[in-house]
């Protein structure tokens, strides 16, 4: 028990720790942070919020189910993936914060990535016999991070070798931001969520569970072609990418009357608060197939892949409100901590906020399409990203000094 506190607290810390670099980045487009690339910030900011923040707590939550589901699991081989992954996180952060990429950085990345590779092959050896209904969204949310490292290996070429093939560069971005965005963090974190279910009953709605699988996993795999909308593609093509755009809407919903189906569990269960940011990370999780859809419309999409502050606004909605916010909801989920009234109310301003920062990105976003200048936006962002760090410092100074650790 004394372990997972320790890492809970570091999970926790680590998002923290991006939580900073994003007031730096804010910080530094309102005024000006001298002896800092915002570039490099942009690069150290994106790496440690995926593997020091997101994948360090996936990690952790699975080999916390395993350890109490299945004793004869050897748990040793996952910790020591959750310390490499720390090692390489944290040599990313202050790797790209001096350089970009070069050498050392792409060595540390490699380091996460390899991580992650064999946190991927311990995961299907010690659940293939385990027929729980979550199982599978986990080892596919590990197949998709897998594969996604080869957008990142790309990437790390071209930016390493100098070359000027900016939409192969643009296409390495989003082959792995796709697949870890849409692949990776969706399906771990519903996978946690089948698994959290799991002692309310699920066989009623296991075959309904695995049609949505076996859609949005599909729809995943084929759907990085969603992301490429901004290239012209032949007409037979784009069609084809629409039906995947629609296989996957029709996933998505049947995975949410599933969901919907626990409300009572969601309502008797877990503190108020717990209950909105779990709600509201559902939202934006199931929501983002909505927006896929709606980019794949010619109009739509012409805005979308060419204005960056929406790009952003979508990016953040995922990761911040949908996967982060989940995330939370996961660390006080397992009754490790205690739910005291200060933490509820920082867990509140955290949620608050990280609204607050979307509205501003989005509104950003809009008024950038149509020349309108928002002159008070970067010290609106600014003010939000203040509010989220000093909220997860007062989330973190709650569990040491309100003693509220079992």
């Amino acid at each position: 028990m004394k372990s997972l506190k320790y890492w809970l607290c570091l999970c926790l810390f680590n998002f923290f720790v991006v939580s900073l670099l994003g007031v730096m980045m804010r910080y530094n487009i309102a005024f000006s942070l001298p002896g800092f690339n915002h570039k490099y910030m942009q690069e150290s900011h994106s790496h440690f919020a995926f593997y020091g923040w997101v994948s360090a707590c996936l990690y952790l939550f699975v080999t916390h189910y395993l350890t109490y589901q299945s004793p004869s699991v050897n748990i040793l081989k996952y910790r020591w993936v959750m310390i490499f992954n720390q090692i390489g996180s944290y040599g990313m952060l202050f790797s790209f914060l001096y350089g970009g990429y070069y050498w050392l950085s792409i060595a540390f990345s490699s380091v996460a990535l390899f991580s992650g590779f064999f946190f991927f092959a311990f995961l299907l050896l010690d659940t293939k016999r385990n027929q729980a209904a979550g199982i599978s969204w986990l080892r596919a949310g590990s197949f998709f991070a897998t594969l996604s490292s080869l957008g990142i290996f790309g990437l790390a070429y071209i930016s390493a070798s100098k070359m000027m093939m900016d939409e192969l560069h643009r296409a390495s971005i989003y082959f792995y931001l796709h697949f870890q965005y849409n692949g990776f963090f969706f399906f771990s974190c519903i996978g946690l969520l089948l698994l959290s279910l799991e002692k309310f009953g699920m066989k009623a709605y296991e075959k309904t569970i695995k049609i949505s699988f076996y859609l949005l996993f599909y729809g995943t795999f084929l759907g990085y072609g969603l992301s490429l909308l901004w290239i012209p593609v032949p007409n037979g093509l784009y069609v084809f990418f629409v039906l995947v755009a629609i296989v996957q809407l029709v996933g998505v919903w049947k995975l949410w009357v599933v969901l919907g189906k626990y409300r009572k569990v969601f309502t008797e269960n877990g503190s108020g608060i717990l209950k909105l940011t779990l709600g509201v990370a559902l939202f934006a999780l199931l929501s983002k197939f909505i927006f896929q859809f709606l980019s794949v419309i010619p109009q739509i999409g012409l805005y979308v892949f060419n204005t960056l502050n929406i790009v952003i606004a979508y990016l953040h909605w995922v990761l911040l409100v949908g996967i982060s916010m989940f995330l939370i909801w996961k660390i006080f989920e397992i009754k490790v901590f205690r739910m005291t009234a200060i933490l509820r109310i920082f867990i509140g301003i955290l949620l608050t906020a990280i609204l607050l920062n979307e509205l501003f990105l989005g509104v950003s976003g809009l008024f950038s399409i149509y020349m309108i200048p928002f002159r008070s936006g970067a010290q609106l962002l600014l003010g939000a990203s203040i509010m989220i760090t000093v909220s997860i410092l007062g989330i973190l100074f709650s569990l040491k000094y309100r003693e509220n650790l079992k």
